[in-house]
């Protein structure tokens, strides 16, 4: 081609061979880097989810009679016999009673993990009768943030001499419910390792019913043969009632009222009858609030 001439020439604009390498090198690092972070990422999805694999459930089979219940017109229009529902039983040895109930199992838990102590100071104070001190506000109670391990060794700290005055009452009442998650479904494994589901019965005023207890089910049958246990929740009864804790004047109007209960072979109609016809029912004083 002629008339026609290409400039092969290319200006210097201050890159040099030395500024080249270092812009090499500062990319070479940026790459390093973001590999480094990709992999931590990764490795982080992983712990989360082995975390959280233990929460893992399959959906249960129901089998059973189909039930027809009519609900109010505020929820259904003119009423309906629908929802249906359906009647089933669970696999022996899972459930038993009130305590093994998803609804109490997560009331007594947090949001994403179980609360063993929780669960142990409810049964301490609300069956055995006993009374737990709050928290010391020299005392932080939290346990150590560990994803790999079991809330059972996590809870390790709550044997220190300074805390398992306390903890000892509560601790091994609540651990036996470890085969239910924080959301009241049952388990086998927690963190893929087997769930250590044994506890014990302590200082409850009631020789009998002190003992170790291999699980929640163990725990639940004892505190039911128990008459203190019995005893203690005729208390919480009349106490809710009336209003007031009770008195040594009272003590007639609860025996009579266990009386009633045990009898009855645990009828909560024939402990209600008996404290609402009881003369500290009957009888009691408005007390009248002072003006101010």
């Amino acid at each position: 081609m002629t008339g026609v001439q290409f400039n092969t020439y290319r200006p210097n604009h201050g890159i040099s061979e030395v500024s080249l390498r270092e812009d090499t090198g500062i990319l070479k690092t940026l790459t390093q880097k973001k590999k480094a972070l990709a992999a931590a990422k990764k490795k982080l999805e992983q712990e989360k989810k082995k975390k959280v694999g233990s929460v893992n459930v399959t959906q249960a089979k129901l089998a059973g009679p189909r039930v027809y219940a009519r609900v109010s017109r505020r929820s259904f229009g003119n009423g309906s016999m629908k929802p249906e529902r359906t009647l089933s039983t669970v696999p022996e040895g899972q459930r038993l009673g009130l305590l093994t109930h998803p609804t109490w199992l997560v009331s007594h838990s947090d949001a994403m993990d179980n609360h063993a102590i929780l669960r142990g100071r409810w049964i301490r104070e609300k069956l055995l009768g006993g009374g737990i001190p709050d928290i010391p506000i020299t005392v932080d109670a939290m346990l150590p943030d560990e994803p790999n391990n079991t809330l059972r060794e996590r809870m390790r700290v709550t044997r220190e001499k300074y805390c398992w005055t306390c903890h000892e009452k509560m601790d091994p009442l609540g651990l036996p419910f470890e085969m239910y998650n924080h959301a009241g479904l049952f388990r086998t494994t927690e963190q893929e390792k087997p769930v250590d589901t044994s506890g014990e019965i302590l200082d409850s005023g009631d020789p009998a019913l002190d003992g170790p207890v291999k699980d929640a089910l163990e725990m639940i049958e004892k505190l039911a043969a128990s008459e203190r246990v019995e005893q203690v929740f005729v208390r919480h009864a009349f106490r809710f009632w009336m209003g007031r804790n009770e008195t040594l004047n009272d003590a007639p109007v609860l025996q009579t009222a266990h009386k009633a209960y045990r009898e009855s072979g645990g009828s909560m109609n024939a402990l209600m009858t008996s404290l609402l016809t009881s003369d500290a029912f009957l009888y009691r004083k408005v007390e009248k609030k002072l003006a101010e």
